[in-house]
């Protein structure tokens, strides 16, 4: 198990400088796995992580190349692999998670 960081929030460029507003989640765990889309130049990057205590952590990252769009990013905590199926079904298996690993 290493440290991992992930962030939840709001990122976003007003006149050429960062006005961010997030906050940062420390865990100690593993990466189990992650998935992407994009369409029309904005896109989801949902990322896997099984802490060491067996909770699920998933980081969804919501991003534009829009000039202007924010980038949000979100942190949700499951007890289970199976749970965290009920929420993100569709990124797990575009990820190639099972509910076993």
């Amino acid at each position: 198990m290493v440290k991992i960081t992930v962030w939840q929030g709001v990122k976003r460029v007003v006149l050429g400088e960062d006005v961010d507003s997030v906050d940062y989640v420390e865990f100690q765990g593993e990466l189990i796995g992650s998935s992407w889309e994009e369409e029309n130049a904005r896109g989801t990057h949902t990322t896997f992580y099984r802490r060491a205590d067996g909770w699920i952590v998933v980081h969804q990252v919501r991003w534009s190349r829009w000039e202007g769009e924010a980038t949000y990013g979100d942190v949700y905590e499951f007890p289970s692999p199976e749970a965290a199926e009920a929420a993100f079904w569709r990124e797990m298996e575009m990820a190639g998670i099972s509910k076993q690993q």
